[in-house]
């Protein structure tokens, strides 16, 4: 009994790449039709395993009689597991949990479809189903002992609803069988159930096994770095932060200069400042390209295309970087670049006309913004926003004029472009802490004070990172200059790891009575402005808008000086957005 048969099926598999190769392991397999079908599916082997297991036409031997509880198969053994309709029916759900996990290898998927309870856990007498909360499940998946059974953990990395595919079923089951004679099954009075495709991905510690291992990576990252970088091997282990890096410059490296695969260099405030120069190695790279491939499973799925707004395609960049980790998942990633003028708006058009299967849109804020005034039109059904501030009145327009989910990245060049990508859950789970999931593996995060005492979770401050694999340039606790705060509750997802809350800007700038963050808070809220402008003129704000219309009195008595606007047409690019300052 499976609503949406193999078409549901093909949908529950594109939600995460399968890499050839992979070995998958069907739990509750039936008369085999998904181990068949895998099986066909070129360099995928596909096993079976059912209390009563059919025959199937490819599967052979490879179905197999068994529990779910007590999985015949060695351990990290399998690439991915499925649950068809049949983890609801399981005696020990737990059981089954930690048997998965325990078959999977350390990045192995599990991929679920199946009912669950849209108001509470229901009990019916007489069905085959145990009908659990969507809450209850994530309980069921996460890293925590239940029923005396401690399991290694998963977090729901995608998550779609298709209930209505199930009324679908049932409603033909119920033509076809007039009283549903064939299974027997009486639904009770006030019956509801909705249906779910998700994709579970390993935790890949608990928050006490995270804590060992970051403590032991963290004293290797030291002694790697006072070993091999004449900077570290005097530094007294204090603080660094961006004025460190412009003045040491290879004094920080921890490679000779053979293997530095890329040098990123950023140019500093003001025509005479020095640049601030990153370099990476092909593994630094590497870790990059593998946690784009994780945090973009939710946003797009296998045969759909990405179109990223960032960086040129120059191999290392940050958009060639996050090609190559979509690409192993089976998505088309096709670099647009920075949106630089007028013309942007229909060469974007003209890509997602052409783009196959669900779009993403991914870029800076401000831009994006722009994009989406101009071309209305435009549906992507996810954005990824990536910056050190998102203002929430571009994320609304955003959501409500293109009618897509909008998630937010945080990372900067210094971490190889990547550190935290945006939870997916609060799509599936109203959710005020949503947070940034980190890289656990990679780096370390605290939050300081001005004196730099470090802060508990939930209270904002400046955040600090502490690379833990880094191999050009080790980063022991770096000043980001960037604000925000860490959230330590359980995730609705099912993670129960730290990660980082709202991004509350730079820290430079929040210090200011008036700043750009405050401005993009205020301004792209009003009604059909495309982009604007600011400049201070010692007491005067002046402001050129292009579309909208500002009440000058009111903008002035909001911001708290005198405001004049003007009118024109706005660029969607200038670099670094920043409030210029002039008189």
């Amino acid at each position: 009994m499976r609503p949406g048969e193999l078409t549901l099926t093909k949908r529950l598999l594109s939600l995460s790449a399968l890499n050839a190769g992979a070995k998958v392991l069907d739990i509750g397999c039936g008369e085999g039709q998904t181990v068949d079908y895998l099986n066909g599916k070129g360099g995928v082997e596909a096993w079976g395993i059912d209390l009563k297991p059919g025959t199937g036409e490819r599967a052979g031997e490879r179905l197999i009689t068994g529990r779910a509880e007590t999985l015949p198969f060695g351990t990290a053994s399998f690439d991915a597991v499925l649950f068809e309709c049949s983890f609801s029916v399981i005696a020990d759900p737990d059981a089954a949990l930690s048997e998965a996990a325990r078959v999977l290898k350390p990045d192995g998927l599990v991929y679920m479809a199946d009912l669950y309870a849209p108001g509470e856990t229901a009990e019916f007498p007489g069905l085959p189903w145990r009908i659990e909360t969507w809450e209850t499940l994530v309980a069921r998946f996460t890293a925590a002992a239940s029923n005396g059974v401690t399991r290694a953990g998963f977090r729901v990395s995608c998550f779609e609803d298709h209930s209505a595919e199930l009324l679908s079923w049932w409603a033909g089951l119920l033509f076809e069988d007039g009283q549903n004679s064939n299974t027997n099954i009486t639904l009770p009075k006030g019956f509801k159930a909705g249906y779910f495709l998700a994709v579970l991905e390993k935790e890949p510690f608990t928050p006490e096994g995270l804590a060992k291992y970051r403590k032991e990576k963290r004293e290797e990252a030291v002694r790697r770095a006072r070993e091999n970088s004449p900077f570290y091997r005097e530094h007294g282990g204090g603080f660094i932060n961006a004025d460190t890096i412009v003045e040491q410059g290879e004094r920080m490296l921890c490679v000779p200069l053979g293997d530095v695969a890329r040098i990123r260099t950023l140019q500093s405030s003001g025509s005479t400042g020095a640049p601030k120069r990153i370099w990476f190695t092909q593994g630094d790279m590497e870790r990059t390209i593998a946690f784009f491939s994780r945090g973009m499973r939710p946003l797009v799925r296998q045969g759909g295309t990405c179109i990223a707004m960032l960086s040129k395609d120059t191999p290392g960049s940050v958009a060639d970087l996050l090609r190559r980790g979509l690409e192993r998942n089976g998505v088309n990633c096709v670099i647009q670049g920075v949106i630089q003028g007028p013309e942007a708006a229909e060469t974007v058009r003209e890509t997602s006309l052409q783009a196959a299967g669900s779009l993403c849109y991914v870029g800076l804020p401000a831009e994006l913004f722009w994009l989406c005034r101009h071309a209305p039109d435009l549906h992507p059904e996810t954005v990824l926003l990536s910056a050190d501030y998102v203002s929430d009145s571009i994320t609304k327009v955003l959501a409500e004029e293109w009618g897509c989910r909008v998630f937010t990245h945080y990372g900067m060049t210094e971490t190889c472009y990547g550190l935290a990508v945006q939870c997916s859950a609060g799509n599936f789970v109203p959710c005020t802490q949503r947070g940034h999931h980190l890289r656990p593996e990679d780096y370390i995060v605290e939050i300081i004070d001005d004196s730099g005492a470090e802060l508990p979770p939930g209270q904002e401050g400046e955040i600090v990172i502490t690379s833990l694999k880094n191999e050009a340039m080790p980063l022991l606790r770096y000043r980001t200059g960037d604000i925000g705060s860490l959230i330590t509750e359980p995730c609705p997802c099912g993670s129960l790891l730290p990660r980082l809350g709202k991004i509350r800007g730079r820290r430079e700038y929040l210090k200011n009575r008036l700043n750009i963050h405050m401005l993009d808070d205020l301004l792209f809220a009003l009604p059909d402005i495309k982009g604007y402008r600011a400049a201070l003129d010692r007491d005067i704000l002046r402001l050129t808008f292009e579309g909208g219309a500002a009440n000058e009195k009111d903008l002035s008595e909001k911001l708290g000086i005198e405001v004049r606007v003007d009118y024109g047409t706005v660029l969607p690019y200038g670099g670094k957005r920043e409030l210029e300052i002039s008189g």
